[in-house]
């Protein structure tokens, strides 16, 4: 049995993965200090040939889950069970044993044993993705599986063979508002007893935007669950858009999140006990390239027996995969972990007309800049440069058979943008970014033509092997796209924008690991079947600076331009003359001097400290103001220029003080009496002068404390029988407020 089940050393260890978003990431954390170094796998084989394979519906077998039958079970077929499930139609949960983790493993020979149609309980297309765990208090096998892809289910076995259905445990309704699948679910024992849950669950989420995320559930008994709003793992760069196959491993009295993402990586996080804080992802495990090892490394399941810890998982291609595992060798080299690295991003310039970094081509001569290292089939290129854009046709033919453009791929990470525009029409036609090994090694990234309608693809083709993720564009009629790759050295990770400012990562990434792209360049064909020749337009080609670099150019100009606001209001919703005038600068050139202007009259200068392209502030005070409009406008300077920022208008409606209401305390009008004088709310008055019927006969002082109230009592005596009438007025530097009057009558 696995510890991420049980969490604690005396047992096994395990853990899993499968796919899942929420927008609302959980916290993240601080990578945890001086953890163990994680063990490192080295390929021992497959378990599941699938030629030899009883039950094999589908050529394929995912989501590995081992149990440890002898530590639980009377009288088991093997000490270790191992569940697992092809995933595409009619695929049902199977059962495989052992009595080593290091085998041999024999198949059931009833598989499946639990089927896509259990009547009466649902008749679905398949069932998959199995996860077992020992509920204690049901003193029964939990197994866990999905089937349809929004709904994941249970059932309970005393024996781990034969079953009786459960229930539904988690559901797209269950996850919130744009869930479309609610699979891949791994169970463990809740790590913080004081959470009042007995079990935990890492699920895939998938949504309306097709990303998918893992999400978290809570139950006190395996059976209800509850669904923790937001997202345990967020996809990141180089995640390919996609992340799934959560599960809870413990190492080295640290715990962890693992998952894999679609670049078949097996990825790790810290997390802590409260399942809340989640530290940076990190390469647990990645295929060598090498023999057998190959493609993705999927649906993690660590178990360690003794001495040993095993990874099982799914190897290969997606829809063809297999299991397989491997072994920790402390021999071992550790997987490179990707080279930390940020990119610029400012809103001004977001692709870098300015400031983009050596071997870019701007297209403004009238041939291909020296920056590009060759042109492969160069005696049929008919490319042009001409207006400020390249020109390429849609060659007929595809890779093998165009003139391509290239540039050398740099070493370490890079990232690279263009625009390119195609009015396709006919099927085949393309357009766009092609990474390059050789005629049988590349990838795609392109907008295009399909049968379907125009089509965003990503298309890695390997010694022909096709890998697609295409889709029609997020704008249906475009024809202009920017095309980004972004690569960390290890992987490249497409991107795409609408409007050359917004990017959101596209399709799968590409492992240099299994292709080792050598050169990268724009590319236009139109396939064989007889499409029209049309032109590809790309207005630049662009290699995106280091932030350290993007700095220095960005401050070699005038300061960038600054956006003014005003407190005025903010605390009490009263315009009362006092507030300050702010300026931020959210990024770019940094500016050496602030000048504030009220009504083009100069009113303060403040330095500033420049650090481009780091966002710059300042705060002007501004007090005493009467009511009235006011205009503020500022200019930032530095060594290079003065820019002008735009103005703002601030009405003071409420510099004077709130009126107040003034009474007569003492009716029996024998002449001796008190006045009381309050201000509910608003201004506040610094002085105040009481008037009896408009001549001065008190005066005062306040203290103010806006918008709190104020009162004033003032004692009258030997007033003259007669009718006389008094009013107060408060005043403060903003001006001055008289209450209404208020008549006393005075017996003779």
């Amino acid at each position: 049995m696995s510890s991420r089940r049980r969490l604690r050393a005396s047992l096994a260890t395990v853990a899993l993965a499968a796919l899942a978003i929420t927008l609302t990431p959980f916290t993240a954390a601080p990578a945890a200090t001086a953890a163990e170094p994680f063990p490192q796998f080295v390929y021992e084989g497959v378990i599941t040939d699938k030629e030899q394979m009883i039950y094999n519906p589908t050529d394929e077998f995912i989501f590995p889950s081992i149990f440890h039958a002898g530590a639980y079970l009377d009288d088991p077929l093997g000490e270790w069970y191992l569940y697992l499930a092809p995933h595409d139609a009619p695929a049902g949960i199977m059962l495989m044993y052992a009595d080593s983790l290091d085998g041999p493993w024999t198949e059931y020979e009833a598989n499946p044993i639990i089927a896509s149609d259990w009547a009466p309980y649902y008749d679905v297309s398949h069932v998959s993705s199995p996860d077992a765990i020992w509920n204690d208090e049901a003193g029964e096998l939990f197994l866990y599986f999905h089937g349809e892809n929004s709904v994941s289910r249970y059932a309970t076995s005393s024996d781990g063979i034969h079953f009786d259905y459960g229930d539904v445990v988690v559901s797209n309704a269950m996850g919130g508002a744009g869930v479309t699948e609610t699979s891949y679910a791994r169970v463990f024992e809740h790590p913080d007893p004081g959470s009042g849950y007995r079990y935990g669950m890492f699920y895939m989420a998938n949504f309306t935007d097709n990303h998918r995320r893992i999400k978290l559930a809570e139950s006190v008994d395996g059976i209800t669950w509850v669904v923790r709003p937001g997202t345990v793992v967020e996809p990141g760069t180089g995640d390919g858009g996609n992340v799934s196959g959560g599960n809870l491993w413990e190492w080295g009295g640290q715990l962890y999140v693992i998952y894999h993402n679609s670049t078949g990586n097996t990825m790790a996080r810290t997390i802590d006990p409260t399942l809340t804080q989640v530290g940076p992802a990190q390469i647990l495990h990645r295929s060598s390239g090498v023999g057998n090892d190959v493609g993705r490394v999927a649906a993690p399941e660590i178990v360690t027996e003794g001495d040993d810890t095993y990874l099982f998982y799914e190897s290969g291609d997606r829809l063809g995969a297999t299991i397989a595992y491997a072994k920790a060798d402390p021999d071992a080299e550790p997987p490179v972990q990707p080279e930390p690295v940020s990119w610029p991003s400012d809103p001004a310039d977001p692709v870098f007309e300015h400031c983009a970094a050596e071997g870019s081509d701007e297209f403004d001569g009238t041939a291909l800049s020296d920056n590009w290292d060759r042109v492969v089939r160069e005696g049929s290129a008919r490319h042009a440069v001409a207006d400020g854009a390249l020109t390429i046709p849609a060659y007929s033919g595809g890779v093998a058979a165009a003139s391509l453009a290239q540039q050398e791929i740099p070493a370490g990470p890079w990232q690279l943008t263009t625009k390119v525009h195609i009015d396709v029409s006919q099927r085949f036609q393309q357009a766009g970014l092609l990474l390059y090994a050789s005629d049988t090694v590349y990838g795609k990234f392109d907008l295009g033509q399909a049968t379907t309608g125009k089509t965003l693809e990503v298309v890695r083709y390997l010694n022909g092997n096709n890998r697609q993720d295409s889709a029609a564009p997020a704008v249906r009629e475009a024809d202009t796209v920017w095309l980004r790759l972004t690569s960390d050295g290890l992987s490249i990770q497409p991107s795409v924008s609408y409007d050359g400012a917004a990017f959101s990562d596209y399709g799968r990434s590409f492992s240099m690991t299994e292709t080792a792209f050598t050169h990268v360049g724009p590319y236009a064909f139109r396939g064989t079947s007889g499409a029209e020749e049309i032109d590809a337009t790309f207005e630049w080609f662009r290699w995106s600076p280091r932030p350290e670099a993007y700095a220095a150019c960005v401050a070699a100009g005038a300061p960038a331009p600054g956006v003014l606001s005003s407190t005025s209001g903010w605390a009490t919703g009263l315009r009362n003359g006092d507030f300050e005038v702010r300026l931020n600068l959210w990024w770019g050139t940094n500016a050496d001097i602030l000048r504030l202007y009220e009504d083009d009259a100069l009113i303060a200068t403040v330095p500033l400290e420049s650090a481009s392209p780091s966002a710059q502030s300042a705060a002007v005070p501004v007090t005493g103001r009467v009511d009235g409009t006011y205009s503020y406008r500022a200019e930032l300077e530095n060594a290079y220029g003065v820019t002008e920022v735009a103005p703002i208008t601030i009405e003071v409606t409420d510099a004077a003080p709130a009126r107040p209401v003034l009474r007569n305390v003492d009716w029996d009008a024998d002449g001796d009496l008190t006045l009381e004088a309050n201000l509910w709310w608003g201004t506040n008055a610094s002085s105040w002068e009481l008037l009896q019927d408009g001549t001065s006969v008190a005066i005062g002082t306040l203290t103010p404390s806006t918008p709190a109230a104020q009162r004033v009592e003032i004692p009258i005596e030997g007033l003259e029988p007669g009718t006389h009438t008094f009013e107060i007025v408060f005043s403060n530097p903003g001006g001055s407020t008289t209450s209404k009057p208020v008549t006393v009558t005075v017996k003779g």
